[in-house]
Formats: structure tokens, sequence, C-alpha cells
């Protein structure tokens, strides 16, 4: 088995299915990319589910380390451009949680080859990204990614 790059978990919290990712320091090696792809294939699939009425996607991203070769970027925006119609009608919105600005190569990359349906909140910490999840007041003061790469281009 191919030890990822990410550590998952699953939980339901605020009447929403919450697909957490977070990343545990180990090198995103082209095998461990691949089998991140896989498991969002999966989730993605799980979003038709008819008890699936509710979800959001939830990366913490404090421990990630960017591959240096990023080709795999266009297949994994491939991955939510093929289910868009289920992700129009499912997917609250996704949290990034981070307090490094290293994302923001990858998230430059990844809008030239998808942009995101619904919102993408960056969030700091955890204390913040509980409020993103529970206070929509809170949640719509955050910042999004598509406010931060508008911001830098």
């Amino acid at each position: 088995m191919i030890e990822s790059f990410f550590d998952y978990d699953i939980r339901i919290e605020n009447k929403m299915l919450i697909y957490v990712f977070v990343a545990n320091g180990k090198d995103m090696t082209e095998l461990r990319m691949i089998e991140f792809l896989d498991r969002m294939r999966q989730i993605m699939a799980s979003f038709h589910d008819k008890q699936v009425t509710k979800g959001c996607l939830y990366f913490d991203l404090e421990k990630l380390k960017l591959p240096s070769n990023l080709q795999l970027i266009q297949e994994y925006s491939n991955i939510f451009k093929t289910n868009q119609e289920i992700l129009k009608k499912k997917l609250q919105f996704t949290i990034i949680q981070t307090s490094n600005n290293v994302f923001h190569l990858f998230f430059s990359l990844f809008k030239q080859y998808y942009v995101p349906i619904k919102p993408v909140y960056l969030t700091k910490n955890h204390s913040e990204t509980q409020c993103c999840i529970y206070d929509e007041i809170m949640r719509n003061n955050l910042p999004t990614i598509g406010h931060l790469l508008n911001q830098s281009s």
C-alpha cells in the first residue's frame, strides 16, 4: 500500500459531510499523487449518493510539500471538471487551511485548468476553520482563493 501525503478523515458536522485532508509532511511523489487522484475520484463518486445532500472539502496544507513536477495538477483539476454538475448541487464550499503562502503557486496553476464553482475559503488555523464550518457570517468575511488570486494577477 502506498503511503499518502495526506491523512484522511470523513465526518459529519453542521449537517454536512466533511471530507478532511491533512497534509502529513510526506513527499508528494508521482505514485502518491496518483493515489491521491484515485481517492479524489472516489470522493467525487460519493457525492452522487442520495444520502449525501451537503458536502465540504477541507484541506489542511500546513505540512504540504509541493513537488517539483506539477504536471498532475491538470489531472487533479479534470476530476473537478467532470463532476461539476454534482458539485454544483451538493458541495457547499471548500476550506484551505494554511498559514503559509506556498499554496499560491499551486492554486495559480490549478486556476489555469479549473475555476472553482463554489467558494474556496482560506483559513489560518483550526479555530478559523471551525468558524467557517459553523458560522455563515464569519465564513462570508473570510478571504477566498478567487479574491486572493485576482488581487495577485
